[in-house]
């Protein structure tokens, strides 16, 4: 079975952006069972695995809480209509956290296949979806320690995500409060301490910043020696 959705995810993928709505609805729940599948297969506990499906979910196709506090219990949202997770496709169309069904489908997606790219990723049989989503998705193969952690540069270790779901957060290379979208080209998954350092800066802007801290700190070093 497992070989049998891999070639229905290879024909998918090769749509590329043409694929439709429904289409996504396919690809998504076939790159949902294959993880679940080859993580179970591997040995993680499923119930691990389900927390880490759900983090993508709510980071892919649902949106962050969207009002500041419930209607029904005050600073606390209940549910999608008094305030919190809601699909992005049903907030208005400016709405920050809006993304049309397609793209947060396939920024979901994205994510599965950052994750099937960690250290300690089961591999897929050769052949398979390796290159089935490059570059036009994602920038590499879909091969186990490809991926690395988009601010400090460094391998995910996959069993440590599983283990503790917290250990990795969604980010925007442009953060959403300065204008950038929830779209494949912009959604990654990071260390939670590199979503610290980010902040609400963009990666350039980070990158600029640490610059100059560097700079100064060996500037007040070699003005004590």
């Amino acid at each position: 079975m497992l070989l049998d959705y891999l070639a229905e995810i290879q024909e998918l993928a090769a749509k590329e952006y043409g694929i439709t709505v429904e289409e996504t609805r396919k690809l998504i729940s076939l790159i949902t069972w294959v993880f679940v599948q080859v993580l179970v297969n591997a040995g993680f506990p499923k119930r691990d695995i389900v927390r880490v499906t759900t983090k993508f979910r709510d980071a892919g196709r649902r949106s962050a809480p969207w009002k500041p506090a419930s209607s029904k219990v005050p600073g606390r949202p209940q549910d999608g209509q008094d305030g919190n997770r809601i699909s992005r496709w049903l907030l208005a169309s400016d709405h920050k956290f809006f993304a049309d069904e397609k793209t947060a489908t396939l920024s979901e997606i994205k994510y599965y296949l950052q994750a099937l790219s960690m250290n300690n990723a089961p591999p897929f049989p050769s052949g398979t979806i390796q290159v089935a989503f490059t570059p036009w998705l994602i920038e590499h193969r879909i091969e186990p320690g490809l991926y690395l952690d988009p601010i400090q540069l460094i391998p995910i270790n996959l069993a440590e995500v599983i283990g503790n779901a917290k250990a990795i957060q969604s980010g925007h290379l442009i953060p959403l409060d300065r204008g950038g979208k929830h779209e494949p080209k912009n959604v990654f998954l990071m260390l939670a301490r590199s979503n610290q350092l980010q902040g609400n800066l963009t990666v350039d802007e980070l990158i600029e910043l640490m610059e100059v801290i560097v700079e100064r700190h060996k500037a007040l070093k070699h003005s004590k020696i």
